[in-house]
């Protein structure tokens, strides 16, 4: 069961992030991709769209922040391709909490994988509160 989020302030490096379970259906999938504009025969045959990697890791860090974030930096690695329709695990955690410029931000690092539990994307995001 996951535990209640909680404020950003209690964040700390090490905090994991709860498995967050879910499977994108293909007509979700197909309106990421062609929302952002794109169009590609793999992804016309059902391949997952990888930006939803940053949406995913967003989700899997709310369930850890109850806050109004900003995201400031993302990378996001895909490892393979994996059809729409499937249930993606996405867990992670806290990678380092830090002040710069007088903010104070925090850096995650999750992993999307399948059930079986085959790497599929990685990302790494900065969060700074609003």
């Amino acid at each position: 069961m996951n535990s209640p989020a909680s404020a950003f302030d209690a964040l700390t490096a090490g905090t994991l992030l709860p498995p967050l379970r879910l499977t994108i259906s293909p007509a979700a999938n197909e309106r990421y991709w062609q929302a952002a504009g794109v169009d590609h025969a793999v992804l016309r045959a059902g391949a997952l769209y990888p930006p939803i990697a940053a949406n995913l890791t967003v989700l899997c860090f709310g369930q850890v922040c109850a806050d109004p974030v900003i995201q400031t930096r993302q990378v996001v690695r895909c490892h393979r391709r994996c059809d729409a329709g499937v249930e993606l695990v996405t867990t992670g955690r806290v990678t380092d909490r830090y002040e710069k410029r007088g903010r104070m931000y925090v850096d995650i690092a999750t992993e999307v994988t399948t059930a079986d539990g085959e790497p599929l994307w990685s990302s790494e995001v900065s969060f700074t509160p609003v």
